[in-house]
C-alpha cells in the first residue's frame, strides 16, 4: 500500500512523541456510550500528553500550519509574540486594529507594542451586560486586522481552534480581512480524535460555551469559475505567532 502525505506526517509526528510506527494509539478516541468517568479519565490523558509531548507537538504544528496556508511565526517569549503581532499590523498598514479579550493578553502585551507603532487597537467584549452588539458588529467588519489568542490547535491539520464565548466574538477572527492568532505551548493537540475527547469531557462537565470555530488556513473558495480565490468567506490572510 503507498504511503500517502498524510500517513508521512502522522508517521513524523508519532515519531516525535515517541511512538512506534504501527503501534495501537492511546486509549484516548471519543467512543459513544463511554461513561463520564471513562470520559474524564480519557481527557486528563489527552492533557498529560499535551504538556508532556509540548514541545514536539509545537513542531509538528508549525510544519502543519505552514502547509495549510498560516503565516507562522515562533518567537521564544510573549514579549517576542506582542512585537511580531504589532510588526505584522505595521506592515500591513493596518489603522483600525481589533482584538478579542481573552486571557492571554494578559501576558502578550499587544497593546503596547501596537501602540508603539501609532496603532490604539479596539477590544471586543461580546457577552459583557449591556455591550451594544450592532456596534461590536460594525467595529469587527471595519477592522483591517483581527487578533485573537488560541483554544487549542491541531498538529495533524494546522488547524487552531476558538470556542466563541465572553470576551471572544467570532467575527473578530473572521470579519476582518486579515487574522492574526497567538498560540501558547502547551495547547497543541495532535489530531482531532483529541480534540473531540476534550469536547465530550467538557460537555459532560457543562464546560461547552456555545460553538465551535475551526479555522485551516485563509478562507477560500473555488465556486467562482473553478478558480480558487482567497477572502470570500473571511480573511484572506492569516498568520499563527507561536510562543514557545
Amino acid at each position: 500500500m503507498a504511503i500517502t502525505g498524510r500517513d508521512a506526517f502522522l508517521g513524523r509526528v508519532r515519531g516525535a512523541l515517541g511512538r512506534s510506527p504501527g503501534a495501537p494509539e492511546p486509549d484516548n478516541a471519543t467512543h459513544i456510550g463511554l461513561e463520564v468517568e471513562d470520559v474524564r479519565s480519557s481527557a486528563d490523558g489527552v492533557r498529560r500528553e499535551m504538556s508532556e509531548s509540548a514541545d514536539a507537538l509545537l513542531d509538528a504544528i508549525e510544519e502543519s500550519a505552514a502547509t495549510a496556508g498560516w503565516k507562522v511565526r515562533r518567537v521564544a517569549s510573549p514579549e517576542d509574540a506582542a512585537d511580531v503581532v504589532a510588526e505584522i499590523c505595521s506592515e500591513a498598514g493596518a489603522t483600525n486594529v481589533l482584538r478579542s479579550d481573552q486571557d492571554i493578553f494578559a501576558s502578550v502585551p499587544v497593546d503596547a507594542a501596537l501602540e508603539s507603532k501609532g496603532i490604539t487597537p479596539g477590544v471586543a467584549t461580546v457577552g459583557e451586560a449591556g455591550a451594544d452588539i450592532p456596534a461590536l458588529k460594525q467595529a469587527a467588519f471595519d477592522s483591517d486586522i483581527g487578533i485573537t489568542g488560541v483554544d487549542y490547535a491541531i498538529a495533524e491539520t494546522g488547524t487552531v481552534v476558538l470556542h466563541p464565548r465572553k470576551g471572544l466574538s467570532r467575527l473578530v477572527s473572521l470579519a476582518p480581512g486579515r487574522h492574526i492568532a497567538i498560540l501558547n505551548k502547551g495547547d497543541v493537540l495532535p489530531s482531532l480524535d483529541e480534540l473531540f475527547t476534550l469536547e465530550r469531557a467538557d460537555y459532560n462537565d457543562g464546560g461547552i460555551e456555545g460553538s465551535m470555530n475551526l479555522i485551516s488556513g485563509p478562507s477560500r473558495t473555488g465556486d467562482i469559475a473553478a478558480t480558487i480565490v482567497d477572502g470570500i468567506h473571511g480573511p484572506f490572510e492569516v498568520h499563527l505567532v507561536i510562543v514557545g
